[in-house]
């Protein structure tokens, strides 16, 4: 069989996989994982690349903006799963304790498990909430993407590192929030955003985020209030500014904090 009606065959299969009764399958399709995110064939070369790429199917489901159950995943079978692969869009991961809440940003080439919520553990769990904060794009990789692709280790390997990339990023989040001064929070925080999101204009380094002062807030654990006190104080200070669209201009130079903070987790 020819690597074209192969990979015809194998995309034909993916489609039908995706079909699950009760699903949302219209905005599902069957991709080449590598064709939607080239980086993960970084260890694979010549013909075993190609090789992968036909093989290495996935079903691709879009989530339009807003509060996103992610027990809706309850159609898709978790057991074997590897997980889920933002191919592109933003989403939020809300954690709620009591009173206290903290906020994770999750975006392209990021892997998340929504099932594993923790319900072995005898302690008090925090209330998850997922939102789609931009138009989103996940590759489901479930145990037959698993099956399809075990040939090619390169592959595991390279979305393991994703995940630990998305652990460390939260590490330096999570350091972000014992600094003292919330203003000082901010800035590494937009950073530490930009160093994932932002790009270089005339005006500064753009965080094309639409960040309220209440999400803010709960990315940097504080109050709305300090945190708007904070950013009237940063825009003061020329090191932030706001468009009129939402999203953010930092000024100035990356932090040397920021750096510090990087090179203890390598």
């Amino acid at each position: 069989m020819s690597s074209i009606a192969q990979k015809s065959r194998i995309l034909t299969d993916a489609s039908a996989s995706a079909r699950v009764p009760g699903g949302d399958n219209h905005r599902r399709r069957a991709v080449a994982i590598l064709d939607v995110d080239p980086d993960l064939a970084y260890d694979l070369d010549g013909e075993r690349e190609l090789a992968a790429r036909t093989h290495a199917i996935a079903a691709l489901e879009t989530l339009p903006p807003g509060e996103w159950p992610a027990r809706a995943l309850d159609i898709i079978e978790p057991k074997g799963a590897l997980g889920l692969l933002i191919v592109d869009g933003l989403l939020s991961r809300d954690v709620t304790l009591e009173s206290a809440s903290f906020t994770e940003l999750i975006g392209e080439g990021e892997i998340l498990r929504p099932w594993d919520t923790g319900s072995e553990l005898t302690t008090e769990l925090p209330e998850i909430t997922w939102n789609v904060l931009v138009t989103a794009r996940i590759a489901i990789l479930d145990h037959r993407f698993v099956a399809r692709t075990a040939r090619w280790p390169e592959l595991t390997t390279a979305l393991l590192a994703r995940a630990v990339k998305r652990s460390r990023c939260l590490a330096v989040q999570l350091a972000i929030c014992n600094v003292q001064r919330v203003e000082r929070r901010l800035v590494l925080l937009m950073w530490h955003l930009a160093d994932r999101w932002g790009r270089v204009s005339k005006d500064g380094v753009v965080l094309p985020l639409q960040l309220t002062h209440r999400m803010l807030a709960s990315l940097v654990g504080a109050r709305r209030p300090t945190v708007t006190t904070a950013l009237k104080e940063l825009a003061r200070q020329g090191k932030v500014s706001r468009r009129e669209d939402g999203t953010w201009v930092l000024h100035g130079e990356t932090p040397s904090e920021l750096a510090q903070m990087y090179a203890t987790l390598n």
